[in-house]
């Protein structure tokens, strides 16, 4: 169902950058400004890290 796919917009919780994320993203996805890891994939909606926050983009 194409509601689950969804682009997230994930805050950092080192550096609070906001990055951009698919929520079935199939790789590891790391802040571009710290290298913190924000989300791993699980084989079905990526799974962020604990203490990451995120709202949907165009809310």
């Amino acid at each position: 169902d194409k509601k689950s796919l969804l682009l997230l917009d994930v805050k950092c919780q080192g550096c609070f950058n906001i990055t951009t994320v698919f929520s079935h993203s199939q790789t590891v996805v790391v802040c571009g400004n710290c290298q913190t890891v924000l989300c791993q994939p699980t084989g079905g909606r990526a799974r962020l890290t604990e203490g990451c926050s995120f709202r949907k983009k165009g809310d």
